[in-house]
């Protein structure tokens, strides 16, 4: 991950029967030290920094920095991209939250922040072949990740639970190629839907 490197993605979000295409960026800036270690910096579109780092474990996240944060805010627990080795069965946990959950009655509010969860991730494959925009991609290695979510909708519909998933896809020399996060749900008072993001362009 070198300095100058950039992944153009092209952005498909679908809920409630809403379609909307955007773009997201993701580029590699100058190392910067947290600790006193050397750690990548990944530069996503809204300027929003990336801390990460590598070692004998894997590659994770350790910190971020909004463009309002004066200085990186470090993570409770490492954010694993990728765990070693990088076979079938290999898995670890990271929290996250919703992607494009929202309530949509009485009121429209999405459900983004402040509903952590802890998704399971494990490497499904190693050898998948994908094809997006920015062309065909072999030997990609796939990540499943698996989080139940429930959610309380009103005093007559109660209690829903839903399976929220997340895959990935990974080429060699590459990085992240693909990735599709599915979170259904569909009822009076929620709607859920799925974002699909697919390199277009990568520049070294």
């Amino acid at each position: 991950m070198q300095p100058g490197m950039r992944w153009d993605y092209q952005v498909t979000t679908e809920v409630a029967n809403s379609i909307e295409n955007s773009d997201f960026t993701i580029s590699i800036g100058e190392a910067e030290l947290i600790n006193g270690v050397p750690n990548s910096v990944r530069i996503t579109s809204d300027g929003t920094r990336y801390y990460v780092t590598e070692n004998e474990t894997g590659i994770y996240r350790i910190a971020k920095r909004t463009l309002v944060e004066s200085k990186p805010v470090l993570d409770d627990a490492p954010n694993w991209i990728l765990k070693y080795p990088y076979k079938m069965g290999t898995s670890w946990s990271n929290d996250t939250s919703p992607f494009v959950l929202r309530r949509i009655h009485p009121y429209e509010e999405r459900l983004t922040r402040g509903m952590n969860l802890k998704m399971a991730f494990q490497i499904a494959a190693e050898n998948e072949t994908v094809i997006v925009p920015a062309g065909q991609f072999k030997h990609c290695i796939r990540v499943d990740g698996e989080a139940n979510f429930t959610i309380y909708a009103d005093a007559s519909s109660g209690y829903e639970e839903i399976l929220i998933n997340t895959t990935e896809w990974y080429a060699p020399g590459v990085g992240l190629v693909k990735l599709l996060r599915e979170e259904p749900l569909d009822n009076d008072v929620f709607a859920g839907g799925h974002v699909l993001l697919e390199l277009k362009d990568l520049m070294y």
